[in-house]
């Protein structure tokens, strides 16, 4: 693997966007703000971040998650997909660990990346 990128989330902090990136043996992840789901509309129409992709945002806005997303992109050669892709689902919560909504409330986690401040 040559690198990866992308934005995720984890159950812990439902409302912070994060963000991950490897290139060769360096990895790092920071705080990418946070989701448009984790504040209400009336508040998204006040960024113009929102204003100028609502319609991109809207068209994938899922029922239950919002804009939340896991959009990791892996760029190599000779790379074990069935392994990235089976690795990777081991992460995913289970649909019985979603249909407790608690998960919205979020909870206390040893991720070393500072919490975002919700912005409205």
């Amino acid at each position: 693997m040559i690198r990866s990128k992308g934005p995720f989330w984890i159950d812990s902090r439902p409302d912070q966007a994060l963000v991950w990136s490897q290139a060769g043996g360096s990895l790092k992840s920071d705080s990418a703000g946070v989701w448009w789901i984790s504040m209400p509309y009336e508040n998204r129409t006040r960024y113009q971040g929102f204003i100028d992709n609502q319609a991109d945002i809207e068209y994938k806005w899922d029922k239950t998650f919002g804009d939340r997303k896991n959009e990791i992109v892996f760029i190599g050669q000779e790379m074990d997909e069935a392994g990235i892709v089976a690795s990777l689902k081991r992460c995913l919560a289970k649909d019985d660990e979603l249909k407790d909504v608690t998960w919205k409330e979020g909870k206390e986690d040893s991720w070393p990346i500072p919490r975002a401040m919700p912005l409205g």
